[in-house]
């Protein structure tokens, strides 16, 4: 997905893109004027690459870089094979060259079953990026896995990091000794960063999947995790970062939590807040789970950590001119927690939330944290909406996403600005540090300079436009 985001932007390339040719995918991600007789007879194994030019050359020598990138890896020496011609096409072929003891499978759902058994059957653990896998083959999988001693990360899992490597979506943070259990890809990528910010390094993030604390699956893949972060000496803290779980299953992950003897904040996004012992609690926001852990951390009180940003009162509505109709908060997110946050901050006020990178919205496409041209057109219709005031953003930084995605976003707003007589408020949060590759201290000055408020936590922006709606709404 990175490589097509890549390749399409070189000049003078309208588009590329490249994925595995299913049946499904053939009919959901080819156009009618790009449909050819080789990609219909192509089968679920083969890979198909799409390149369309303004002109042959142009085409012929995008396609010639996109086989280079992808089928002969030529990142080699990131990927420590440079003795070898090609990447390794099978899970044996690759044990063949790496003693490695984790398999991250990113397959359509229907064949990544197959590849999950065949990987915990080489004695490994399992990463499964993919999505579109059912209930029951979850659990099963799960279940297979605790007989082998492993585990099962997900289905789409889509962050993690083990001993200090992030794999996926994730960011370059310190190690230290905070282990993280999440069932969510940005919730966790947040709840790293800003550990990370106020130097509190983490052990472990190993990912669940989603559904992992549904009643159905009823937290396998958690509490295998608890299990082997109670075990391991560098884990002092554990968080655990979620959407509510079910009740039943809350209570079994509270009593492991219990059983491991460690501290603990469970972060179960829109949550009322509650102690649980002296030291566990449940918090709603990713925030205030921060605050709990920096304080625990340190030997401070934690009942007293609520946020670890000091709010302003400055006046932001005095340095724009809104008009008396534009009450609506826009919500334009790439992560999903986050929109979940924002969606709970922003409760009571007038407002609409997108998860772009919902299911809905990348069928067929790019996910928005590797190409954000969906959003950059979410914000170009908001700037169009005359009900809209304020327009909320999520920008995540790490590996696998955007090289560049702050300018990717003020070129939207730029683009919009030129199309509307209004004026819009954007306000945003940058989701990385600056030992990621995007380096965060610049993606923020990118914003900041083109008039976007940026604020150091999802929470944070997500309240600001919270408040300055209401008083757009004259409740405050």
């Amino acid at each position: 997905m990175k490589v097509s985001s890549e390749i399409g932007e070189l000049t003078n390339v309208k588009q590329a893109f490249s994925f595995m040719a299913t049946e499904i995918n053939k009919k959901t991600r080819v156009q009618d004027s790009l449909m050819d007789e080789d990609v219909r007879l192509a089968e679920a194994d083969d890979l198909i690459l799409i390149v369309e030019a303004d002109d042959l050359e142009t085409a012929i020598n995008a396609m010639d870089e996109f086989e280079k990138r992808i089928i002969l890896g030529s990142n080699k020496q990131e990927n420590n094979i440079n003795s070898f011609d090609s990447l390794p096409k099978t899970i044996e072929q690759g044990l063949e060259i790496i003693d490695g003891n984790i398999a991250v499978i990113s397959v359509p759902g229907t064949y990544a079953i197959v590849q999950a058994y065949n990987a915990l059957n080489h004695g490994l653990n399992v990463m499964l990026f993919s999505d579109n896998v059912s209930i029951e083959d979850e659990v099963k999988i799960k279940d297979y896995a605790l007989e082998k001693n492993l585990i099962v990360m997900g289905p789409d899992c889509g962050t993690a990091i083990i001993n200090g490597t992030p794999l996926c979506f994730a960011n370059n943070v310190m190690n230290g000794n905070i282990g993280i259990i999440g069932a969510s890809g940005t919730g966790t990528q947040e709840l790293t960063i800003q550990l990370d910010s106020i130097g509190c390094g983490i052990s472990h993030a190993i990912g669940t999947g989603g559904r992992d604390l549904s009643k159905e699956v009823a937290g396998r893949t958690t509490l295998s995790a608890l299990s082997m972060l109670k075990n391991d000496v560098k884990t002092e803290i554990i968080a655990i970062v979620s959407k509510p779980p079910s009740p039943s299953v809350a209570e079994k992950v509270i009593d492991a939590v219990k059983e491991s003897g460690k501290s603990a904040v469970l972060a179960y996004l829109g949550s009322t807040s509650r102690k649980v012992s002296k030291n566990i609690f449940v918090v709603g926001t990713i925030e205030e789970a921060v605050a709990k852990i920096h304080a625990l951390s340190k030997g401070l009180n934690p009942d007293e950590a609520k946020v670890l940003y000091e709010r302003t009162s400055f006046d932001y509505l005095n340095s724009f001119n809104l008009q008396s109709s534009q009450k609506k908060v826009k919500g334009l997110f790439t992560g999903g927690t986050l929109a979940s946050e924002a969606k709970y901050i922003l409760t009571g006020v007038e407002s609409e939330i997108i998860d772009l990178g919902d299911d809905e919205y990348t069928s067929g496409a790019l996910h928005p944290m590797i190409d954000p041209s969906n959003r950059n057109r979410f914000v170009e219709q908001a700037f169009r909406d005359e009900n809209v005031g304020l327009i909320l953003c999520d920008v995540v930084l790490g590996l696998g996403s955007h090289p560049d995605p702050a300018s990717e976003l003020v070129m939207a707003i730029n683009n919009a600005k030129s199309h509307s007589n209004q004026e819009k408020i954007v306000i945003a949060s940058v989701i990385g540090t600056d030992k990621d590759p995007q380096v965060k201290s610049q993606q923020v000055r990118i914003l900041e300079e083109a008039g976007v408020l940026v604020f150091p936590s999802n929470q944070y922006a997500a309240e600001v436009a919270a408040s300055l709606a209401r008083r757009l709404q004259g409740e405050e």
